[in-house]
């Protein structure tokens, strides 16, 4: 969606569309991320876990405005921003996805 952004942005209406559409999914992340959190933590840490999940939210989304900061004064404009926002969004994923490749290494032959 935000790749699809970038050239809508000249555009009201495909750009509050795709602004409602990425809502809606960066919203839907929120629940599944904190359940994981959570099974990871266990019954004992769970408080520390979920404090720290937030606040991890809370850096992304500072990191997130410093990024598009440092976008807008390189001079690359606002249409920029969605495409430096998609990148970011693909770190984040490949973080992922390497986080549950050692989950699955990590799971005992037994189990």
């Amino acid at each position: 969606m935000l790749v699809a952004l970038a050239p809508a942005l000249s555009m009201k209406i495909p750009t509050v569309l795709l602004m409602g559409f990425l809502g809606v999914a960066a919203f839907a992340t929120v629940a599944p991320l904190q359940l994981r959190v959570l099974d990871k933590a266990g019954n004992a840490g769970r408080n520390l876990a979920s404090s720290l999940n937030i606040a991890a939210f809370n850096l992304g989304n500072a990191l997130g405005a410093w990024a598009g900061g440092v976008t807008i004064d390189a001079g690359l404009g606002f249409a920029a921003l969605p495409l430096v926002a998609a990148a970011i969004t693909l770190i984040g994923l490949a973080v992922a996805l390497w986080s549950a490749h050692l989950d699955r290494r990590l799971v005992p032959a037994n189990a």
